[in-house]
């Protein structure tokens, strides 16, 4: 526990226990209610012999002490009013046990006004009962507010032994018992506070405070039964006993503890409608932009798929007007036929990976023997268009994956390296083992990558700015980093205008 909090705590006893001393100091300077040695009388009946005896002073005595009724009974009534309209669209225990300690203020207000003077035994045990009510309802509000109320079934039953044995004992016939009662069920409710506040709820400073000031003026209340040498109620401190003004406080510290947590959970339901309003947002721009990239890949598709279709059917016409033109027409016509088997297979295989359906083979594998076996299969390509493809393996690099795919990973970076890299350029492939990881690296010396297109370059339906002209199907860098994600590694670029590119392909590399 802080410093900060043993002196609030501190602070708050301190104000009880001041005011209720300052009530007694400053009701010494008082004229009293009845002088020593009177015989003992209600104090209502006091009250009345003194505002007869002198009219003028009794008259706004009386008035005052009904304003100050009526205004603590209107004050009850308000917050009830207000607790009753939360409760209704919000059913909350402690909404419940607020209502009852407001109804109990009510109704003992309510009494007092209409039968000050209670001479029959019955009236006046049930009067008594009020005040052993409204110090057990800020016990169970102050619980339920706080979190701090029993939980298990053990320890409800014991709450409620005690509660059943407490009114016994606040409705005793000897006073000093009554008080003790009383006295006991106050500092229950503020040792019931300060361990909330000592538990780390701040907001508990908004019920214990004015419960403080609370028990303070109710102490004024409990000590005139007590027939003590050292106070004698007078007629003003009557007055304020009599108006139940006291509870005020209370009441209003737990009318703004309710507003405060009804506050929060509004500002969370903003926050958190806010925070939908900017996912929908986002989702929404995340769909459209994907629409019109699907508009522009079928596009695209449409114009891949017409051209070496045009190609075909032109050489068909061509073929049955002139038969004998076959041997000419035959390389062009295979040229354009296996670029759409090939378009037709990456696009199958992007609509795979989409749909989560590609499944892996995986074993241990050696990506430098994978990467080795695909560029051994890639020299003549590379060598029809003048392009130098060099290699070099530094270790096995074993990993965990599929073979197959990982070899369409290192075939479609190289096979789009090849397609950039002008004639007379160089390729080198270069694999080895850095931070755990296997690594493959595509180097060339092509045309390189626009920064505006570099970002974009792995998604999927992107088609590059640039204008050298090749067979690419343009899905190959999309699969192999989809491809690359399902072994649990990625491909990343590095890439300047007129210089060429580097691929690397990072795989996590397997321990031996």
């Amino acid at each position: 526990m802080t410093r900060k909090k043993v002196l609030v705590m501190l602070g708050a006893i301190v104000l009880a226990v001041g005011i209720a001393l300052a009530g007694i100091w400053y009701n010494a300077q008082l004229p009293p209610l009845a002088y020593p040695g009177a015989p003992a009388q209600d104090a209502e009946i006091l009250f009345t012999t003194w505002a007869d005896r002198y009219p003028a002073e009794g008259q706004t005595a009386l008035t005052l002490r009904t304003t100050l009724q009526w205004l603590a009974v209107t004050v009850f009534c308000t917050l009830a009013a207000v607790v009753l309209a939360l409760y209704y669209y919000k059913h909350q225990r402690e909404l419940g046990y607020f209502l009852l300690y407001l109804a109990v203020l009510i109704a003992w207000g309510a009494a007092i006004i209409l039968s000050p003077i209670s001479l029959d035994p019955v009236a006046a045990a049930l009067k008594r009962c009020f005040f052993p009510l409204t110090v057990l309802a800020p016990i169970l509000l102050s619980s339920a507010l706080t979190g701090v109320a029993p939980v298990s079934r053990t320890q409800k039953l014991l709450v409620l032994v005690l509660t059943m044995g407490y009114f016994p004992i606040a409705l005793h016939s000897d006073a000093r018992v009554r008080a003790a009662a009383l006295f006991g069920g106050m500092i229950y409710c503020m040792g019931l506070l300060l361990l909330a506040y000592a538990k780390g709820s701040a907001s508990v400073l908004l019920l214990l405070f004015p419960y403080a000031v609370t028990a303070g003026l109710r102490i004024w209340v409990i000590l005139p039964g007590l027939d003590l040498p050292f106070f004698s109620e007078s007629i003003q401190f009557y007055l304020v006993r009599c108006a139940r003004i006291y509870d005020i406080p209370f009441t209003l510290g737990c009318m703004t503890f309710v507003c405060r947590r009804f506050a929060l959970q509004f500002d969370r339901t903003e926050h958190l409608a806010r925070e939908l309003d900017e996912r929908v947002v986002q989702r929404t721009r995340a769909l459209t932009e994907e629409s019109e990239a699907r508009k522009s890949m079928m596009l695209n598709i449409f114009h891949d798929l017409r051209s070496p279709l045009f190609a075909v059917s032109s050489g068909l016409d061509t073929l049955e007007a002139a038969p004998d033109a076959l041997p000419a027409l035959l390389p062009a016509m295979q040229q354009r036929m296996s670029f759409l088997r090939r378009l037709t297979e990456d696009l199958f295989l992007a609509a795979k990976l989409e749909q989560k359906q590609v499944m892996l083979n995986e074993d241990r594998v050696s990506l430098s023997e994978a990467a080795a076996a695909v560029c051994e299969s890639c020299q003549n390509e590379a060598a029809k268009k003048g392009v130098t493809l060099t290699t070099r393996f530094d270790a096995e690099l074993p990993i965990w994956g599929d073979a197959m795919r990982l070899q369409q990973i290192v075939q479609n970076l190289v096979t789009n390296a090849i397609h950039y890299t002008p004639a007379g350029g160089t390729i080198t492939v270069h694999s080895f083992a850095a931070e755990g990881r296997a690594l493959v690296l595509v180097q060339d010396t092509g045309c390189g990558i626009a920064p505006e297109d570099q970002a974009a370059v792995f998604d999927r339906y992107f088609h590059t700015t640039a204008d050298t002209k090749h067979d690419s199907t343009g899905l190959g860098l999309t699969i192999a980093q989809e491809l690359a994600h399902l072994h649990h590694g990625e491909i990343t670029l590095e890439s300047e205008v007129g210089k060429g590119s580097c691929f690397t392909l990072a795989l996590p590399l397997l321990e031996d």
